[in-house]
């Protein structure tokens, strides 16, 4: 089962480039972030994408704002169901349910401002109360998306660990410590423990992307069965459309 996660930084802009890559990669699960755009403004060449069911989170909250998706390969999975669950905020979340695995995926607030930084701590802490409940009730959970928080001092460039930085700071990190401590493992860190330099999404600055200055965002985060059938992570670094590249997560297991 192969799983990617891309914020796409507006799907109307981005149809091409992901159509292309669909069509290249053939992820069985495609979660999609950053949508900005209503369902009814998504180009019709991705809502009639043949071969694949979808499920929207569109920008109702603010036009041109947050929205998630998702694309789900026909054939490969059994039955679903798809839930935008009571807790979300801003048209940021997802979730499909199989048998026994939930998919969830987020776009988690950025927080700039109090208000909005007040709002990403009482996401993080809901989202974390949610996937509890899940593992509670036995099922095996996959959590990916834009964390929008750099955990590590490994998951930002030095140039950009600014001390008070939203994204950096202490109660954000606590958040993942905690969502992380609820059963879940962040199985990219865990491959690759040490190595530097590892990042997802990179600021407009000229030349940042090129010069790899930037921040590991987009995560899987998976629930311990799960952990032991991750047969590869990786980032898409020759995909360069959006600010964010895909993270693909592909695994030994069978959704049933």
């Amino acid at each position: 089962m192969k799983i990617a996660t891309w914020n796409i930084n507006g799907i109307r802009a981005r149809r091409d480039s992901l159509l292309a890559w669909i069509d290249e990669k053939k992820p069985d699960i495609i979660v999609l972030e950053e949508l900005k755009a209503q369902v009814e403004t998504i180009p019709e060449e991705i809502l009639s994408l043949n071969g694949y069911t979808k499920y929207w989170n569109g920008s109702t909250f603010k036009k041109g704002y947050s929205g998630v998706g998702f694309l789900l390969k026909e054939g490969s999975h059994s039955d679903c169901r798809f839930e935008i669950p009571d807790f979300d905020r801003e048209n940021r979340t997802g979730a499909v349910h199989y048998t026994n695995l939930t998919v969830i995926g987020t776009y988690v607030p950025r927080g700039d401002g109090d208000a909005h930084y007040a709002v990403k701590l009482d996401y993080l802490s809901d989202l974390s109360t949610y996937i509890q409940g899940l593992l509670q009730e036995g099922r095996q959970v996959i959590h990916t998306g834009d964390i929008n928080v750099a955990h590590t001092e490994l998951d930002v460039h030095r140039s950009q660990n600014k001390p008070g930085a939203v994204g950096l700071r202490p109660e954000e990190r606590a958040a993942i410590d905690r969502h992380l401590a609820v059963g879940l493992h962040d199985i990219m860190r865990e491959r690759f423990p040490d190595k530097k330099d590892m990042f997802t999404w990179w600021p407009y600055w000229k030349g940042a992307r090129e010069r790899n200055l930037g921040w590991r965002i987009d995560c899987f985060y998976l629930s311990d069965e799960l952990v032991d059938t991750a047969r590869e992570v990786s980032i898409d670094l020759d995909e360069k459309s959006s600010d964010h590249a895909p993270v693909i997560l592909e695994l030994g297991y069978s959704i049933g």
